[in-house]
C-alpha cells in the first residue's frame, strides 16, 4: 500500500494527511486564531510525528483544538501529543474512553495483531501499549462549535453507527466534511463489536443534508470521497440492515443467519460477523 506523505489540501486551508499504520486519516483545519486537528492516531510517538508534519507546512500553525471523530485507539491516543490543544469529542466518548483505551492494550498485550496487512510493526504495537491516553477535555450531545476567528468548525452527532460516539465535524465555508469511521474509503465499513448496524444508515443519512456535489468528504480510511460515495455506502450499510431484520424476524439463529449469502450484502460474511451479532441483540433490546 503507497500512502502519500504529509499534509495535502483538500479544500480551503483544510489538509488531510494520510498514514500507512491502520491507514488512518488525520485532518488539519486552518484559521485566524488556530488551528483544529481531527483525530490523532494511534499512540502518543504518532501523534508526536502529526506534529513534525504540520511543522513541515512551514506556517506558523498553533494547534488549540483536537477532535477525536470516535473513541476507538487508531484516531485518539495520539491525543497526548497535543498538550496545549482541547480536545473535543461527543459525550459518549468521555463516557467509555478509559474502558475503551484498556480493552485495546488488552488485546495488543494478548495478540499483537497481523500487522503487516494493517500497515502497522511491532515498534508501532509497543507504543500503543506504552502511550499514557489522554481523553476529551469537552464534550458534547448533539453539537457544538470552534470558533476559529474568521470561521467555524461544527461537530455534530446524528446517533449512533460505527460506535455509539461517531461524529461529522464540518468546516461550512469549505463544503468539506470530516466523517470519521462512519465511512471508509479503503476498507468495507468495519463493524465492531461496538457497531450499531441497524441505526448507522440512518445516522448516515442525517450527515448527509450537509453534502452537495461539490462536498469533500474525508473518510476514516482511505482517499477523499464524494457525496455519492456516501450515498452508495450509505445504501450498503442500509442493506446489512435489512437482512439482520429479516434473518431476526424469521427466528433464524445467528450462526444460521451469519452463514446465508444474500445478493443485496456488498460485504463478506466472514466481515458481518460481529453486525449479525451487535443487530439480533440490539432487535432484542439487549444492547
Amino acid at each position: 500500500m503507497v500512502v502519500p506523505s504529509g499534509f495535502v489540501e483538500v479544500a480551503d486551508r483544510v489538509l488531510v494527511a494520510r498514514y500507512p499504520q491502520w491507514n488512518v486519516n488525520v485532518g488539519l483545519v486552518l484559521g485566524r486564531d488556530g488551528a483544529v486537528v481531527v483525530d490523532t492516531r494511534a499512540s502518543d510517538r504518532q501523534g508526536s510525528e502529526v506534529q513534525g508534519d504540520i511543522r513541515a507546512l512551514g506556517r506558523d500553525i498553533v494547534v488549540r483544538h483536537v477532535v477525536n471523530t470516535h473513541v476507538h485507539f487508531d484516531h485518539t491516543f495520539g491525543n497526548s501529543a497535543f498538550a496545549s490543544a482541547t480536545v473535543h469529542a461527543h459525550d459518549n466518548v468521555g463516557r467509555t474512553f478509559v474502558a475503551d483505551a484498556e480493552r485495546i492494550k488488552a488485546e495488543f498485550r494478548a495478540d499483537p495483531g497481523d500487522g503487516p496487512e494493517y500497515g502497522y510493526t511491532e515498534a508501532d504495537a509497543a507504543a500503543v501499549l506504552a502511550t499514557v491516553v489522554r481523553g476529551p477535555d469537552c464534550t458534547f450531545g448533539k453539537g457544538a462549535t470552534i470558533d476559529l476567528g474568521d470561521r467555524v468548525v461544527t461537530l455534530a452527532y446524528a446517533g449512533r453507527g460505527h460506535t455509539d460516539g461517531d461524529i461529522a465535524v464540518h468546516v461550512p465555508d469549505t463544503d468539506a466534511m470530516f466523517l470519521g469511521d462512519l465511512i471508509e474509503e479503503s476498507a468495507p465499513p468495519s463493524f465492531g463489536g461496538d457497531c450499531w448496524p441497524l441505526d448507522w444508515a440512518d445516522t448516515l443519512g442525517s450527515h448527509q443534508n450537509w453534502l452537495g456535489p461539490a462536498s469533500v468528504v474525508v473518510p476514516g480510511h482511505g482517499r477523499c470521497v464524494d457525496a455519492a460515495f456516501v450515498e452508495r455506502q450509505r445504501s450498503e450499510i442500509a442493506a446489512v440492515a435489512a437482512v439482520i431484520r429479516e434473518r431476526r424476524i424469521a427466528g433464524q439463529s445467528w450462526a444460521a443467519a451469519v452463514a446465508e449469502p444474500d445478493e443485496r450484502l456488498a460485504y463478506p460474511l466472514d466481515g458481518l460477523e460481529a453486525a449479525f451479532r451487535r443487530g439480533f441483540d440490539q432487535y432484542l433490546g439487549s444492547v
